[in-house]
């Protein structure tokens, strides 16, 4: 297939993919339903599954839409209406889910830390304490986008074992690039998607959970048919095919992108990462720009830039600066502190990251005179 033109990505999904990710969305054209389809579905759902834990423990749920749509199907489908979720929010990604909680009228409680913050556990574990009882959910964004904090999965695992609450995971832009397990000792569900670092195709939002907490919510009542996770989970379980349309041609590159993180091993792939984040932040700071956070508060996968207070800085030419040398970057959250973001996740390198510090220092020489 002749190769598309290239552009790297720098915001945080989705994510610049590979060209034979791209090649794989060129299928014949397949009824989702035949067994051909199915199988390979099946191996999709197997391959996500191994990624975050044991088969005999956990599945894998994928769904057609964003990620955040997985979220929602998330909390409407396993905390129950007599339980409690207890939502850590230090961004806007925090923020989004207390706006889920309280549009599905899911009972929950918010624990605020201010925008970009590190979290204070033992806030959250002093929350827990008061709830104890009601709480049956504690659910933590782990890579806060907004940002680029990343919040420790350690000290959530911890306080959660000591309320004795299951943890529902925002894994959105740290699963496949970064471990996350999913199972005794782990977490009880993630959410991601089928781009960020999986680097695959946008169009699928991904759910792993374990199969005891699939098993806990099947006794309860139905609160939604769509996003229902368990009815999704037994459809998939007992006949192989999805109870709606999925997406071939997203699947075939989705089981492709596996195909690729599997060859070059989640540890491969976090050492790819690491090295284009110390490339671009060290690049940044020889630049002079300042960063938001601190190094051991970043997530290794994003770095939030505070918006330079001078003259010649304006986001939208710088954007469009950069657009034209075939780089992507992004602006930061309307509402909270001045910044733009650039991601490292996806089908890049240190290579591209030095060409593109090589282009931001000619538009600055050029800009700042």
């Amino acid at each position: 297939m002749h190769p598309v033109e290239r552009r790297v990505l720098l915001n945080p999904g989705p994510a610049t993919t590979t060209q034979s990710v791209k090649d794989a969305l060129v299928i014949p054209d397949v009824c989702p339903r035949e067994k051909s389809f199915c199988d390979l579905y099946a191996d999709v759902r197997r391959r996500l599954a191994l990624l975050a834990g044991d088969l005999e423990e956990v599945l894998a749920i994928p769904i057609v839409g964003s990620g955040t749509t997985a979220l929602e199907a998330m909390l409407v489908s396993f905390v129950p209406p007599d339980g409690l979720v207890v939502i850590v929010d230090n961004g806007d990604y925090g923020t989004r889910l207390a706006n889920m909680a309280a549009g599905l009228d899911i009972p929950h409680r918010v624990v605020e830390m201010g925008w970009g913050r590190k979290v204070d556990w033992q806030a959250v574990e002093a929350v827990l304490e008061e709830t104890e009882g009601r709480a049956t959910h504690l659910c933590v964004v782990h890579h806060e986008t907004s940002s680029g904090m990343l919040n420790s999965l350690d000290d959530a695992l911890a306080v959660s074992e000591r309320a004795g609450v299951r943890v529902l995971l925002d894994a959105m832009s740290s699963f496949g690039g970064m471990p996350i397990h999913v199972g005794r000792g782990g977490v009880d569900a993630l959410v991601s998607s089928s781009n960020k670092c999986v680097q695959g195709m946008p169009g699928l939002g991904i759910v792993i959970a374990t199969r005891e907490l699939i098993d806990d919510a099947r006794s309860r009542a139905r609160r939604c048919f769509t996003l229902d996770l368990v009815a999704e989970s037994d459809h998939l379980e007992k006949t192989g095919q999805s109870r709606f349309t999925l997406p071939p041609q997203v699947v075939s590159a989705l089981h492709r992108a596996l195909c690729e993180l599997e060859s070059e091993g989640l540890e491969g792939r976090q050492r790819r990462y690491a090295a284009s984040m110390a490339a671009l932040t060290h690049g940044l700071d020889d630049l002079g720009f300042e960063r938001l956070l601190e190094d051991e508060q970043q997530s290794g996968i994003l770095v939030a830039i505070r918006e330079p207070q001078e003259p010649w800085y304006d986001f939208e030419a710088l954007h469009d600066a950069m657009d034209v040398e075939g780089f992507t970057i992004y602006p930061g959250k309307p509402g909270a502190v001045p910044t733009f973001r650039l991601a490292v996740l996806g089908a890049i390198d240190e290579s591209d990251i030095r060409a593109f510090l090589t282009a931001l220092r000619r538009y600055l020489e050029r800009v700042r005179g």
